[in-house]
């Protein structure tokens, strides 16, 4: 009986033990077939673009069954395909990424992956660990052997990049690709005969063929022997004189060398070429825009090209937009408007097109053209808020100060919810037309609300500081007012020959005659003799007057007046020889 009892008592102990045990391990293996069917399920949800959740999905599956490879690999990847990634989040991706090659090596898909991002964050090391083991089970995956000579050249172990390259040509023979990589390792190795030898060998397998000789042409230009390389070039030419890239190595040796006359020659023949595609024209015409800018060349070469070129490419708006650019920075604001209109009228969908047009009749002093343009693009893009904002400017350059107020209103309302303008130009913007219309008090509170916005404008600082000192000039509160305003945009640009003048005028009306001379100085130092100076050249003789100065002031008077000779006041002034108060 006793023995009995002792068999009973270990089963019940051996039943407590072992029927946790057993629980356990059945809630585990659940959790795997939960997580598997989840992660399938993720799957599904990125296939169908719907990142966010697949993402959430393999978070929880992950969860469930942290040592799943697999799970772990895609969940990796999830956290890595995020917009923003800390340093902490990218460990712990790359560490399930990897341990997912370390436990199944044969898998070439994820491997692969996991190399290419190895690749793209310069752990070479890595890269090369995979990419070898992977080539050991997948010899014949020709991809990943230049991910391989990539990986390895990146630790300047150039010998091994080329024996990859080498083991690469053994399967599938040489290429241009394969080639340039190849010259590429022994370049930086400096084995010139080498190089030489590894160019022939490409151009024996087909001599006849243009790729292999204008390689060869590059590979004598890389090394500073441009005979030998003239002589490639001309042999590609010979098999073929519509290969334009051979045109365009030519043009680039002999720009190197210092020879413009063929250099034009041979640019001119690319850009003529009509097998060359027009996006690869407009490369090489910036380009060659640049090295004219550069070169301070003031010749009609540029102007002569666009001409050559849009006689063959009419309506390729690209190559008129270019010329508009480069129009626009030689000043020639009609010609470049010319230009962008035609890309206008080719593809009228660009906002930015019809914008640069509008700006471009503004600059050119014809306003009544940049509104009819506006006009023209609000048709196609009624919701287009800088439209409106420009035509407003076009308004206000014409006179019509209602109609600019009216415009500049609208552009207010539609940008409450889109916010694409800055608010505060706008405001500064009613008010310079309130002010140009006399009303005063509409002027002072759009500037108020103008600097509540952006409160160091310096625009807006000295403009509302000079409004504010010519509409209340013997209010002393006001050009107090005026004179702190005026100081703090002195402040932010302390070279503005504008806000200089603004200074100089309120120390004027404050009868501090010697400040006074001292900004209006400043201001005639810094100011741009293109622009129209007349109202600071005024200001200038008024202070000499006030100093005691008449000969020097009427002088300024003069020259005020050349400027502005409408003024009926620096008629008098000049006529008199005075001072008169307006």
């Amino acid at each position: 009986m006793k023995k009995s009892i002792k068999h009973i008592s270990i089963a019940i102990c051996l039943s407590t033990f072992m029927l946790p045990m057993f629980a356990q391990y059945e809630t585990h293996e659940a959790d795997k077939k939960k997580a598997q069917y989840i992660f399938l399920e993720a799957i599904a949800k990125n296939t169908e673009n719907d990142a966010s959740a697949s993402f959430d999905l393999l978070q929880a599956a992950h969860s469930l069954d942290p040592e799943n490879p697999t799970i772990g690999f895609y969940y990796g990847m999830s956290i890595l395909s995020a917009d923003e990634v800390e340093k902490e989040e990218m460990d712990t991706a790359l560490s399930l990424m990897k341990r997912n090659t370390l436990l199944r090596p044969d898998d070439f898909y994820e491997n692969y992956i996991y190399a290419i991002l190895c690749s793209s964050i310069s752990d070479y090391d890595e890269t090369i660990r995979v990419v070898e083991t992977l080539l050991k089970k997948y010899p014949d995956r020709m991809q990943m052997y230049p991910v391989l000579a990539k990986s390895y050249a990146s630790k300047n172990e150039f010998g091994k990049a080329v024996a990859v390259i080498d083991s690469l040509e053994k399967t599938e023979g040489r290429s241009t690709s394969t080639t340039i990589m190849k010259i590429g390792y022994l370049l930086n190795m400096n084995d010139t005969t080498a190089i030489i030898a590894t160019g022939k060998q490409y151009l024996s397998d087909a001599p006849k063929s243009v790729e292999p000789n204008t390689l060869m042409g590059n590979v004598y230009a890389q090394l500073g022997m441009p005979d030998s390389a003239f002589v490639y070039y001309d042999k590609a030419l010979a098999i073929d004189p519509d290969y334009g890239y051979a045109n365009l190595q030519k043009a680039n040796l002999y720009y190197s060398t210092g020879d413009s006359t063929n250099y034009e020659k041979e640019i001119t023949s690319v850009l003529l070429n009509k097998n060359i595609e027009v996006g690869t024209k407009v490369d090489i015409l910036t380009d060659y825009i640049r090295t004219h800018i550069q070169q301070n060349d003031s010749s009609d070469r540029v102007d002569n090209m666009f001409a050559t070129i849009l006689e063959q490419h009419s309506h390729e708006a690209q190559i008129h937009r270019l010329y508009c650019d480069y129009l626009t920075y030689r000043g020639k604001y009609d010609a470049a408007a010319e230009q962008i209109s035609y890309t206008v009228d080719i593809d009228p969908s660009d906002p930015k097109d019809w914008e640069r047009l509008m700006w471009l009749y503004t600059f050119s002093e014809k306003p009544e053209k940049a509104i009819e343009t506006g006009s023209k693009a609000l048709s196609y893009d009624p919701e287009h808020i800088t439209y409106y904002q420009i035509i407003g400017v076009a308004y206000y350059n014409m006179g019509d100060y209602e109609k600019s107020i009216e415009y500049y209103d609208t552009l207010l309302e539609k940008n409450k919810t889109l916010m694409l303008v800055n608010e505060a130009d706008i405001y500064s913007a009613l008010a310079e037309s309130y002010n140009k219309k006399g009303d005063i008090a509409a002027t002072l509170r759009n500037y108020e609300i103008s600097l509540e916005i952006e409160p160091d404008n310096p625009l807006t600082l000295n403009n509302y500081a000079y409004s504010l000192c010519i509409s209340y000039s013997e209010n002393a509160d006001s050009l107090a007012k005026a004179e702190k305003m005026s100081k703090r945009s002195i402040d932010i640009e302390p070279e503005n020959s504008s806000s200089l003048d603004t200074y100089a005028w309120i120390m004027f009306l404050k009868r501090d005659y010697k400040t006074a001379l001292e900004y209006i100085e400043k201001a005639m130092e810094n100011a741009d003799s293109e622009r129209n100076n007349a109202e600071l050249l005024e200001h200038y003789g008024d202070i000499l007057f006030m100093l005691g100065r008449p000969d020097e002031a009427l002088e300024q008077w003069k020259k005020a007046l050349e400027e502005n000779p409408d003024s009926e006041l620096l008629k008098k002034k000049v006529d008199h020889k005075t001072y008169f108060y307006e």
